[in-house]
């Protein structure tokens, strides 16, 4: 909602014409315009309506505050289901995200932005509906985020195997030089998310010629219980580079971190990892 059409549904509600609900304060002309958005008000020429016909200017604002949170549940709600329906490979749930999201009370740049998530994600999970052009929106979508923050940490992590291992080092060393001495855990998380990621792809392709620079640049990181997930991960893809590389009695030490990540009720991750030794080795 905007503010022109906010102030039609106070005025509608007194039962005021736009002449009575406006006095001498604009014309009937221009506050016209206001309720059709066409033009704005100035904070002044606001202040003065609201209190004109004695409506609350926090009251008013608050308005605002609830259609924003409102919104923001509601986009949370989506990008849940949307990471749900991916990690647990449930292509018809995600298809039917997509068709919450047209749905929605979105504006029509946050459903595009979420249906180009669901592609993307679609994407992964079926690889015939992979085309140049949806992955040349993808990285256009994550590289129009100026720098590396939060929100472009987490497109990017998702959609690393849109490029090349080259390519995913490059951008991960220059993620690392940004965040070296980072103490946010948010932060710590997606790095060490990424990391794993690039283990996996160098595991993919056999190429482990950086792999000791990315596994070093995060010792500075502590282990606490909301990064431990991803400490077990990273040594888990760890052991099996080495094993890869001839040392085939660390096997064992990736069989042992599969048990604890099935003990710990990670069932359906454990079998993944299972399925990814299987296939690699």
């Amino acid at each position: 909602m905007k503010i022109g059409e906010l102030l039609k549904e106070y005025r509608l509600k007194q039962g005021k014409s736009q002449r009575a609900f406006i006095g001498t304060i604009v014309t009937q002309s221009y506050y016209s315009k206001v309720e059709k958005n066409n033009t704005q008000l100035t904070a002044n020429n606001l202040i003065d309506l609201l209190h004109y016909n004695e409506i609350s200017v926090q009251k008013f604002f608050s308005k605002f505050d609830e259609e924003n949170s409102d919104l923001h549940h509601q986009i949370k709600d989506i990008e849940d289901m949307i990471i749900e329906a991916y990690y647990t490979n449930n292509i018809d749930k995600m298809n039917k995200v997509k068709k919450l999201i047209y749905s929605s009370k979105l504006n029509k740049y946050d459903q595009k932005s979420k249906i180009l998530l669901i592609d993307g994600f679609l994407a992964l999970m079926d690889p015939s509906l992979n085309n140049k052009e949806l992955i040349s929106s993808i990285k256009n979508k994550i590289f129009d985020i100026p720098s590396f923050s939060q929100e472009k940490l987490m497109l990017y992590c998702n959609f690393m195997r849109f490029y090349s291992l080259a390519d995913n080092e490059i951008i991960t060393k220059t993620i690392l030089r940004q965040y070296q001495d980072t103490k946010n855990s948010d932060i710590q998380e997606l790095i060490l998310a990424i990391i794993c990621n690039i283990m996996i792809l160098s595991i993919e392709n056999n190429d482990f010629n950086n792999i000791s620079y990315f596994t070093n640049s995060i010792n500075a990181f502590k282990t606490t219980p909301k990064l431990l997930f991803y400490k077990l991960d990273i040594d888990f893809f760890y052991n099996l580079i080495e094993a890869k590389k001839g040392d085939t009695s660390k096997l064992k030490r990736s069989q042992e971190i599969i048990d604890i990540i099935a003990r710990a009720g990670m069932s359906e991750y454990s079998k993944e990892l299972q399925k990814f030794i299987k296939d690699n080795f």
